[in-house]
């Protein structure tokens, strides 16, 4: 396997993302780098997902046989395959070959620091809607769906600067260049960009064939909005900024699930992933966001057992059960499959809905895979009662004393009744078993190391802990681990994932160095964990890496004995401090003369404790008898300190 470097040209983001050229190095090569996963929604109802590696040495498309469905922007990999042409073949097509060195944490709680950015080209000047329309709509507009749908959890705050006149054509589609001077554009107004997360470019209608352009996942986000400026559109993109997939129907036919069914990429005719109208995210989405059964949000019910369950309207303010899970069985990686059973009435977002078919007259029922952002798939519990591409779901909700059954999979879903204030759903697993149910949890993470005070320069290593509290009938989960140090300190993980079945614990090592020019002080360090299946496994754990003032440095020196005999073992230690505080990880050399002169070194490097110890070996001659001196030469950063001592061998 060869390590490529040195031959991947820059190439801008985008549908103009045509690769630099690069020549094939005609042998099988692995690449490190930060991925960028990059989704186009176009009018037609099409949709392209693009991987991107950016390396330091340039820019490389990924190309999969089947995409992966779990990984998101930001996140660092290493991949192997055959390079050429600027692309990256993936080894036999698959996502085995991609390594997880360090995760990108999720980034979907709290308030979005946003910048939108209005652009127009060299040959259109145009402006086709004012700054403070733009504003309102990011800020106001869009920033009210998504504190409505987080339930007062999440909105946006930010600045539209612009417009600006950018050194880009409008008859190609080159949106690296747009990003790419609209910051530089920023940067010459006198504004700084550095404080925002999110980045929204907005401009005139443009060669680029889609009407949205967005990084999927990811702390650092880039939107793209070519010539739609409508909540629809914005709220989307950044729907895909916030780690989501599209939201889907499943067209089975004359049945609501069967063998024979079509995917429609946009098809969910209530949700604002889909393309139909604005709508809430489906609980499955929310639940990987975190908006659901997380921490003090609203709770899911988890149908364990056969029994009737009771759901409030799903976009209501209140904080009762939104929606029921209900287990399906298993895939054959051994992820739960879910159906999500939700009740929608024309509150808030979801208002246009109820003049819509039967949306709000019934619930509505949908797939999903445990993990796969990609899988959230809308049923029509009616089938061919409608015609037309999306006409058919737009019954689709089960109504009331109807009832879905999935023979297959041992489960019956019947609504008993519904009203303004929420919906009753009956659910029964033949039997009365269902199928075992995983349970997701939070896992314990935990960081331990020295706590002794070091130079500034110094490499401090802590052992990172983790144990999966996921319940028995889950299957294994790869956990995703980032570190956080202060800016300008270096951090190295050994292991950037950690495979673990529930109940199972695992570790790796932090190694962090800061700055030599580090002022005295405590700096918080700490690990974050996630994984595919969402927030559930959030958790972080914290520690402390001290500098050491720069005071003077202190050393004291000392042997097991004060006299020994021939061929014995000399036992030495040196005591180094830094104002009275124990140093760690300082240098010492030991230097040991003989009664003739002549001298040995051995080095040693202090512990948590300040201590340096090492072993010399007196000769078995009459020549080893006499006096020898023992000096110590400690070194922590730029301070030095030197120790002596004495001992004899009869």
């Amino acid at each position: 396997m060869l390590l490529l470097s040195g031959i991947l040209a820059g190439v801008p983001v985008g549908a103009s993302l045509a690769a630099a050229p690069v020549t094939s190095t005609g042998k099988p090569v692995a690449l490190e780098g930060e991925l960028d996963v990059l989704v186009e929604d176009y009018a037609d109802g099409r949709s392209v997902t693009r991987h991107f590696l950016k390396t330091t040495h340039g820019r490389v498309e990924l190309k999969f046989g089947r995409k992966p469905t779990t990984l998101l922007s930001g996140t660092r990999v290493r991949v192997r395959g055959q390079l050429a042409g600027g692309t990256l073949a993936l080894d036999d097509g698959s996502s085995a070959n991609v390594e997880v060195v360090q995760a990108a944490l999720p980034y979907t709680m709290g308030e979005q620091r946003t910048a939108v950015i209005l652009v127009n080209f060299q040959d259109d000047t145009s402006q086709p809607v004012t700054s403070s329309a733009a504003h309102s709509l990011v800020f106001t507009t869009v920033s009210n769906f998504y504190q409505e749908a987080s339930f007062q959890q999440t909105w946006l705050a930010g600045q539209t600067f612009g417009w600006y006149t950018i050194p880009v054509s409008k008859s190609v589609c080159d949106t690296g260049a747009i990003y790419t001077e609209a910051d530089k554009a920023v940067a010459a107004s006198g504004a700084d960009l550095s404080g925002y997360g999110r980045k929204i470019y907005m401009f005139p209608r443009n060669a680029c064939g889609w009407t949205g352009l967005a990084n999927v996942g990811g702390s650092v986000t880039r939107a793209w909005i070519n010539g739609s400026f409508t909540l629809q559109a914005v709220g989307h993109e950044l729907g895909h900024n916030q780690g989501l997939s599209h939201a889907h129907s499943r067209d089975c036919g004359s049945v609501t699930l069967g063998g024979t069914c079509t995917v429609s990429d946009y098809g969910d005719v209530a949700d604002i992933m889909g393309a139909v109208r604005v709508g809430h995210f489906s609980p499955f989405q929310k639940e990987l966001m975190g908006w659901l059964n997380d921490g003090v949000s609203p709770p899911i019910h988890t149908a364990s057992t056969s029994g009737r369950y009771s759901i409030e309207p799903y976009s209501s303010s209140s904080v009762g059960p939104k929606a029921i899970k209900i287990p399906r069985g298993t895939d054959t990686s051994g992820r739960t499959l879910w159906y999500y059973v939700e009740y929608r009435q024309p509150i808030g977002a979801d208002a246009s809905m109820g003049t819509v078919g039967n949306l709000t007259k019934g619930v509505l029922v949908r797939l999903a895979t445990e993990g796969d952002r990609y899988s959230s798939d809308l049923l029509d519990t009616t089938p061919a009662s409608y015609s037309g591409s999306t006409g058919d779901f737009q019954d689709g909700a089960l109504a009331t004393g109807q009832s879905y059954n999935d023979a297959g999979a041992g489960v019956t879903i019947t609504l008993a009744s519904a009203d303004t204030t929420g919906a009753t759903v009956d659910v029964t697993f033949s039997g009365s078993t269902p199928p075992p149910t995983c349970t997701r949890a939070a896992p314990t993470v935990s960081i331990s190391g020295s706590t002794a005070a070091v130079a500034a320069g110094s490499t401090v290593s802590y052992t990172v802990s983790l144990s999966n509290k996921d319940s028995s009938a889950c299957a294994a989960t790869t956990f995703n681990l980032a570190k956080s140090i202060p800016g300008g300190w270096t951090g190295t993980l050994a292991a950037g994932t950690l495979s673990l079945s529930p109940g199972a614990s695992g570790s790796t090592t932090l190694s962090v160095t800061s700055p030599s020019t580090a002022t005295a002080a405590g700096y918080g360090i700490g690990v974050g964990s996630s994984s595919a299946v969402g927030n559930a496994h959030t958790a972080n754990a914290s520690a402390i890496y001290t500098v050491a003032s720069s005071g003077t440095l202190s050393e004291t020196v000392g042997t097991n004995k004060t006299s020994y005999l021939r061929a014995e073992t000399v036992s030495m230690s040196a005591l180094v401090k830094n104002n009275d505080v124990p140093v760690n990880g300082a240098s010492v050399k030991f230097t040991v003369t003989l009664p003739s002169g002549s001298t040995t070194v051995i080095s040693a490097t202090s512990g948590s404790d300040g201590y340096a110890r090492g072993t010399y070996k007196t000769g078995k001659g009459k020549g080893a008898i006499g006096s020898y001196t023992l000096r110590a030469d400690a070194t922590s950063g730029s301070s030095t300190a030197t120790a002596s001592t004495g001992f004899s061998v009869q």
